[in-house]
């Protein structure tokens, strides 16, 4: 776990810095994806995927919010629910993010053959599901 750990925080350290020029944190990238995927998830949802406060995610997204990043609007099912959908913007924004984390990721893996990086990949998604309890 702590060699997991420490590749995974060299890399969202060179990720942090490269997002620096977008004027995005690693958490607000991520968050742009997640909301690029799951279009209308709502805040709380966020929050339990990052296991954050609701009050923290709120925070997250209100400020992604006001750079007209991502938008909310009412639940259809329920009024009093927000849920979040990428801008024009943030669509943009989230392409020029996940071209910059494709590259830092091509780099942290260049000396890996193909077979090797595919395994990994495979291993870690396989324990990713077992202790997610899928």
């Amino acid at each position: 776990m702590y060699l997991l750990n420490q590749a995974n925080q060299a890399v969202r350290s060179q990720l942090e810095q490269a997002l620096r020029g977008l004027s995005l944190t690693g958490i607000q990238y991520t968050v742009l994806s997640i909301v690029g995927s799951r279009n209308g998830i709502s805040s709380a949802e966020l929050s339990r995927r990052f296991f954050v406060t609701p009050q923290t995610m709120n925070e997250i997204v209100t400020g992604l919010e006001k750079r007209g990043l991502l938008q909310r609007e009412a639940s259809a099912e329920n009024k009093r629910i927000l849920t979040a959908s990428l801008t024009g913007s943030g669509q943009e924004t989230l392409k020029e993010c996940d071209r910059i984390a494709d590259e830092i990721e091509k780099s942290a893996f260049a000396d890996m053959s193909d077979k090797d990086f595919n395994d990994l990949r495979r291993i870690l998604r396989g324990r990713l599901v077992s202790l997610r309890g899928g």
